[in-house]
């Protein structure tokens, strides 16, 4: 591909190029299902699969006359090819030509913030042997990370990118990078071109289904039950156009942007017209987005000279509802990939011991696939009508088949548990090393040799009483799944006088030998709790040191959130919390709060396995989780939202477009668990133990290797290589510090360090014990053999 300077010589004339990028956004799974058609009322939606088929059809008739297209999401090709095979060798023979640009994004332009650190690895491990096979493995698209409508970007993403051959990152949203590089947690750098001097201009109308068929197919709609809108509002393009086109001005391109409307010939012709309207002084020519990253590069190059090693500022929260609404998603993207990597290490340690590798069963790649579409930016978010969301409940239940299909069947060995009446009240009880105060209403007091690092919040939200320790509360929360829209009402103090303590609900506490349960039904009156139904046990985690909870919860409300409470003796501003391959210090910051909808802060983060607060230097309280990503460190106490019940429609249902009101399972009814762990510890706790402590509470299995291990670490993955000649090892620094990673084996053995997708970096090594250095937060790859 030949790039063309920002001014090209024609005749004796300097001219200014400005590049015009039409690009459409391609959405697997939001308003419409992937494969599958959506029925509600008697009408019917068409896929995504569908619509992308048309759109790409339409581009090629159009590529031939200069009409570039620009998209890389491996799920969308491969389904397309499936319907389309005879178009393969046409698309090749585009990419190789310049006019398709086909980016990494991966399986699907995921989410990195909820997903789990093997489930970023993977979403383009998995697309790997598809893009070598359908455009090649030196395609220039695929050094471009495509990150496009991502709900916030994880702080150690650019050592990913890197990792899977990314140069550059795109598109960073909806809390872009404000600079020309992207620093993460780790040091490591990626360029991002977001902020190249460049104008947009597009259209955003959707087909609605056909009026005489409504949406089944018919003679009027040519059996597409669509009416296919392919024309852009050219009122909305000019203006990007004639600015781009002033002489003082900088732009280097114009992103021409939609979600489903057609390539239209008429933007073509709308570019002839400029360039013979602005003859000598710009022109506009079509080009991919690569050569917008081209001719940006040195720019980026000279900032990455002048860049220090400093983090690049968090680029969360995104849209913090997300990560709550249909918590489901989240529970079972977190949980399936757990299953998965499980099943993939009972594997690797079978054929070790056997000393046969042999490459994955191939039903592993497929069910990476599914997982990896659930992690999609309107999947693992919730954001998706219900129709789809049955469809990516479908995918996790063939993903988790493979898994229990490798995995011994979970076998429990607990002893039935007896419960009784707790008597009289307060009581205590002690639960492993822990001496817990208890009353109908919750947990008084938690204590270790007579250590309290628990006490009522700055806040009190309720005038009759002190929050309980890990109590359920209920608060308004009006908006939509992207975000809560409306603040809360303040009382006084600041505290917000909408949450509601249920621990006040309580009609029973019963305790057995090991545990305390308390039962509850909301019945104040509220008009939107049709009902709340609850149950909460609490027992020792198997080492005695931390109370594990599990909350069953029979749900319906409307514009509510369910959170867990915790009041800390701390009245900093800073908490850690862990996010994938990483932990990252985060203040809160009320000045930041914002409810608009596109720049949604409630100060609120995606969390991986744990969030906590020091109370001094050796003691503090940690709050781990199971698929319950949201949490927030006020001054004075932790936060775990488990539930929302958003109504707005927002952007599931624009009725200029077309009307289908098939989201009221974004309110979540019916039963869910939750299990959240709540770990106050006494005399010091490192981050690359709790790390561990982490994984292993989420895994239902181990994932170890059958040698030694040792350093700071913890394993994210063992498993056969993909090319089946050896075996995979990855791990994570997990102090935040740096450390020495040692290997100890039975007998010499070749280890070679590759990227993320299993590519050596240099040469092997042929030994028993095998040692390198692993950098603060970084991720290493072997391949053993």
């Amino acid at each position: 591909m030949v790039l063309c300077s920002h001014k090209v010589l024609k005749g004796n004339t300097v001219t200014r190029e400005v590049l015009f990028i039409p690009h459409t956004h391609f959405d697997p799974t939001w308003r419409r299902c992937f494969d599958r058609p959506a029925v509600k009322h008697g009408v019917t939606v068409r896929s995504y699969a569908e619509v992308e088929e048309h759109i790409i059809n339409k581009w090629l008739e159009l590529a031939p006359k200069g009409y570039t297209f620009n998209q890389g999401q491996a799920a969308v090709w491969r389904k397309y090819l499936e319907r389309n095979p005879d178009k393969r060798d046409e698309l090749k023979r585009l990419a190789d030509e310049g006019k398709l640009n086909v980016v990494l994004a991966g399986e699907v332009t995921q989410d990195t913030v909820m997903s789990t650190a093997e489930g970023m690895v993977r979403n383009f491990l998995v697309a790997m042997p598809f893009y070598r096979e359908f455009v090649g493995e030196d395609h220039p698209g695929l050094k471009m990370a495509w990150l496009m409508d991502a709900f916030g970007n994880s702080p150690n993403c650019p050592q990913v990118l890197r990792g899977v051959g990314a140069e550059v990152a795109c598109h960073t949203s909806y809390k872009p990078c404000p600079e020309d590089v992207w620093v993460g947690i780790d040091g490591t750098r990626i360029y991002c071109y977001d902020n190249a001097p460049k104008g947009r201009a597009g259209v955003w109308r959707y087909h609605p289904p056909c009026a005489d068929c409504n949406g089944e197919g018919c003679e009027t709609c040519d059996n597409t039950g669509l009416k296919l809108i392919d024309r852009f509002i050219m009122e909305w393009v000019r203006p990007a156009l004639d600015k781009a086109a002033e002489p003082e001005s900088d732009c280097m391109a114009i992103g021409c942007t939609t979600e489903e409307v057609l390539p239209d010939e008429r933007l073509l012709d709308l570019i002839d017209e400029y360039n013979e309207k602005l003859k000598g002084e710009c022109t506009f020519r079509f080009a991919t987005f690569h050569e917008l990253y081209l001719k940006y590069l040195p720019t980026m190059q000279a900032y990455d000279k002048e860049r220090d090693d400093s983090p690049t500022e968090d680029l969360n929260p995104g849209m913090p509802g997300c990560l709550v609404t249909r918590i489901r998603m989240k529970q079972r993207a977190r949980s399936v990939a757990y299953k998965l990597t499980a099943a993939e290490a009972k594997l690797a340690t079978d054929a070790w011991r056997k000393g046969e590798p042999s490459p994955p069963p191939p039903e592993f790649a497929t069910a990476w696939q599914r997982l990896c579409f659930c992690q999609f930016h309107d999947a693992i978010t919730g954001t998706c009508i219900d129709s789809a969301y049955d469809e990516l409940m479908d995918m996790f239940d063939e993903a988790e088949a493979v898994g229990d299909k490798y995995l011994p069947p979970a076998v429990d060995a607990a002893e039935p548990e007896t419960f009784s009446p707790a008597g009289d009240l307060p009581a205590v009880r002690q639960l492993g090393d822990l001496e817990v105060t208890f009353d109908r209403d919750g947990i008084l007091s938690v204590k270790n040799t007579g250590r309290d690092l628990f006490g009522p919040p700055p806040e009190r939200h309720d005038n009759r009483r002190d929050l309980r320790i890990a109590e359920l509360t209920l608060e308004t929360d009006f908006g939509g799944a992207w975000g809560k829209r409306i603040p809360e009402w303040s009382g006084p103090g600041g505290a917000d006088a909408s949450v509601i303590y249920l621990g006040r609900y309580h009609d029973s506490v019963e305790a057995s030998a090991n545990a305390i349960r308390w039962h509850g039904v909301y019945n104040g009156g509220a008009p939107k709790v049709n009902n709340l139904e609850w149950t909460v046990t609490v027992r020792p985690s198997p080492d005695g040191k931390r109370l594990d909870f599990r909350t069953d919860v029979d749900w319906d409300t409307e514009s509510r959130r369910l959170r867990v409470l915790v009041p800390v003796n701390s009245r900093e501003e800073a908490a850690t919390y862990e996010v994938p391959f990483g932990f990252i210090e985060r203040k809160f910051q009320p000045e930041k709060i914002n409810y608009g909808h596109m720049t949604v802060d409630n100060q609120e983060y995606g969390t991986l396995h744990w969030v906590r607060k020091s109370v001094d230097e050796r003691s503090g309280v940690a709050l781990l989780n199971k698929g319950l990503p949201c949490n927030r460190w006020m001054p004075g106490r932790l936060d775990l939202s488990l539930l929302r019940s958003p109504e707005w429609e927002f952007a599931l249902c624009t009725a200029a477009n077309y009307e289908f009101w098939d989201f009221d399972g974004q309110r979540d009814t019916g039963n869910h668990t939750f299990e959240y762990s709540l770990y106050p510890y006494y005399d010091g706790l490192a981050e690359g133990d709790l790390t561990r402590i982490g994984y292993e509470y989420n895994r239902p299995a181990p994932v170890a290797p059958p040698f030694r291990v040792e350093g700071d670490v913890v394993v994210t993955a063992w498993k056969p290589a993909e090319t089946g000649e050896g075996w995979i090892l990855r791990l994570q620094e997990a102090g935040g510090r740096g450390t020495t990673v040692a290997l100890h084996f039975d007998g010499p053995r070749e280890v070679t360090i590759t990227n993320l997708l299993e590519q050596p970096q240099g040469e092997p090594a042929h030994t028993e014990r095998f040692e390198t250095p692993l950098h603060k937060h970084g991720i290493l790859t072997l391949l053993i053999r």
